[in-house]
């Protein structure tokens, strides 16, 4: 600073010692020594930005750890790797649905980060969310409807809009197609369930009568069997997911390098823009740490955004949501469970039945949100800026619950903000 003050000084000098001369030669002299000011003033440390204790705590929270710890009480094959084999197997198959054409990875797409690509021809009612880090959950899909990683595999396999088969129809298959790895894995086979007397199409939630029908008929016993070889297959699943995890964006290298001694006399890896965003971001003005926190920039929890709905229906969301995960027979206390009763605390002990969960819908990462297109839990945003500009009005409907509050941001604060959010995604490339 000492150097910007003598330079200062210099200038008004010699500006006072000009005043009487030429004013072409005083404006060049004067633009020339602002500029020699402006190289000079101040060091590279000085230069760069300031990051208080308690801000800089904030972002370091932010991010991605070099080892993830996960657990699941149960599902104890999370962990095992011939079980995540069998689980990106079956995630990579075709077979698994009722057509033959549709498998987990038609919709989550390795290559747009386990999400829906935006020019994919699958239409759907709902955002795919991306499955990097999901393992980190307690609560699966968009109302909380499954309370593990598991139980949500099991549910777009009957879902008539989107795998649409059956249970005797996967789990003969996954006994015909993959009997050795299975055997392997679970230690049991259970030859009976491939025997050609077993419906090729029954479940107790089909939309059709008949093979709801097909289902009753089959006995308690068997009903179970199936049942446990289909969780089987839910947990083959949730071990290979629990395998995706997102990579290391800019962000996370500028956090490495503000937390590092000498990183504040090296070039910032985020621009200037970023950073103001990154400064937004933290801020009690932006309110996005509230619910947009950790490593996945999520809390994981359900908020009302009160979001223009695509559909005239009004959706429940977590209110809902979490009646279904109760009475869901894969649940953590269901017989299909591997975790004793007194582990499964968030689903005993979860909020419900309160008018501010209608319409709550699970905080979605952040992670790779400039590859991520449309946002909100339908895609009614197309661009970030959409996003934005709502949050920054967040206006409430007349007798509507809304866990937003108006932002009122500056129109260049929303360009800053989004030029941080775009330094979430891996590879986006250094300024």
């Amino acid at each position: 600073m000492k150097n910007l003050a003598l330079n200062s000084t210099l200038l008004l000098n010699l500006i006072s010692i000009m005043k009487t001369q030429n004013k072409t030669i005083l404006f060049i002299m004067t633009s020339a020594i602002i500029l020699f000011i402006g190289s000079t003033a101040y060091s590279p440390s000085e230069r760069a930005t300031t990051w208080t204790n308690q801000e800089l705590a904030l972002i370091q929270s932010l991010r991605l750890p070099r080892q993830w710890e996960i657990s699941d009480p149960s599902n104890t094959y999370l962990h095992n790797p011939e079980a995540a084999k069998l689980g990106e197997l079956l995630f990579l198959d075709t077979q698994l649905s009722r057509s033959k054409q549709i498998a987990c990875s038609s919709c989550h797409q390795p290559d747009y980060y386990f999400t829906l690509a935006p020019d994919s021809e699958i239409t759907l009612d709902k955002q795919v969310p991306s499955l990097l880090g999901g393992a980190s959950f307690n609560w699966y899909m968009l109302d909380g409807s499954a309370d593990s990683l598991w139980a949500q595999a099991l549910k777009p396999l009957e879902n008539h809009l989107e795998h649409g088969g059956t249970r005797t129809q996967y789990v003969q298959y996954v006994l015909n197609r993959y009997p050795q790895l299975y055997q392997a894995i679970f230690g049991y086979f259970p030859t009976q369930l491939t025997s050609s007397d077993l419906p090729a199409q029954a479940s107790p939630i089909s939309q059709s009568a008949g093979e709801q029908q097909s289902w009753q008929k089959l006995g308690t016993r068997t009903q179970t069997e199936i049942n446990r070889v289909y969780a089987n297959i839910g947990k083959s699943l949730a071990a290979y997911q629990a395998t995706l995890w997102p990579q290391e964006a800019r962000f996370d290298r500028y956090i490495d390098q503000i937390s590092a001694p000498s990183g504040a006399a090296e070039k910032a890896i985020l621009n200037a823009n970023e950073i103001a965003g990154l400064k937004l971001f933290i801020s009690e003005k932006a309110q996005c740490l509230r619910c947009h926190n950790g490593p996945l920039l999520t809390n994981g929890d359900f908020h009302v955004t009160v979001v223009p709905e695509p559909h005239s229906a009004a959706q429940q969301g977590r209110l809902a949501g979490i009646e279904s995960a109760l009475a869901d027979p894969f649940n953590c206390l269901s017989l299909y469970s591997d975790s004793e009763p007194t582990q499964c605390k968030e689903l005993l002990y979860s909020k419900r039945g309160v008018g501010e969960l209608e319409g709550a819908t699970k905080v979605p990462s952040l992670r790779n949100i400039a590859a991520t297109a449309p946002y909100m839990h339908a895609g009614q945003f197309s661009t970030l800026n959409e996003v934005l500009n709502y949050y920054n009005r967040a206006a409430t409907p007349f007798g509507r619950h809304n866990d937003l509050n108006a932002l009122k941001l500056l129109p260049y604060q929303i360009k800053q903000l989004e030029a941080f959010l775009l330094a979430l995604t891996e590879n986006s490339t250094d300024e």
